[in-house]
């Protein structure tokens, strides 16, 4: 059975169990208050940024999906549940660590932060300059569109900020960029492609600082 949201998954399971999904999903909520709530491999899923968590209804547990490196990383206070590389089950008759639940969530939240923090891709040409990097960290809705870009695109968005003479300018530059890329933009509007992939145009370029 495929569900439009997890309000339609809640309600398909039995009774019982219920309960301990509203639990589980408020307890997520909490401790992600900025993650948006989905439905990802028929299952309920949690994502910001990238997705954190997800958890599914079984006969006789209740398995909790937070990847394999925060089970890890919470292995001592996961002890007495039985888990996989990928999974926590909770048992049905038994009530759900709250607590637990919500520092391995938000261990996730700072872990996919952390990931995207270290992941900003260069260009085909050019590396990153630090302007920009700071400012793609500072946003992670256009860091993920960044990234998500072709090499080649990024080089585009690079040389369009970097091959400006004023501050000023390439400061207007770099946030045109931003809101461009929440837009969903792959490359500056009217911008005729990255010169210094010409070599009949290299020698104009010899003094600008990339």
């Amino acid at each position: 059975m495929r569900f439009k949201n997890i309000d339609e998954y809640h309600a398909a399971q039995p009774a019982e169990v219920q309960d301990l999904l509203w639990q589980l999903r408020l307890a997520i909520v909490q401790a992600a208050p900025m993650a948006t709530e989905t439905i990802s491999y028929g299952m309920p899923a949690f994502r910001q940024n990238k997705m954190l968590v997800y958890y599914s209804a079984n006969k006789k547990h209740i398995g909790f999906y937070p990847t394999p490196g925060a089970i890890a990383h919470f292995e001592l206070e996961l002890k007495s549940f039985s888990t996989t590389k990928g999974a926590i089950h909770f048992m049905i008759n038994k009530p759900l660590p709250i607590d637990l639940i919500q520092k391995i969530v938000e261990f996730r939240v700072t872990e996919v932060e952390n990931s995207l923090n270290r992941n900003v891709l260069s260009g085909v040409l050019h590396e990153i300059p630090n302007d920009m990097k700071t400012a793609l960290h500072a946003n992670a809705e256009a860091r993920e569109v960044w990234n998500a870009l072709t090499p080649i695109q990024r080089n585009e968005w690079i040389c369009w900020v970097t091959i400006v003479k004023q501050s000023e300018t390439r400061a207007e530059h770099i946030q045109r960029m931003i809101e461009e890329l929440n837009e969903g933009k792959r490359k500056p509007c009217c911008w005729p492609g990255c010169p210094h992939r010409r070599s009949s145009a290299k020698k104009w370029f010899k003094n600008i600082d990339m």
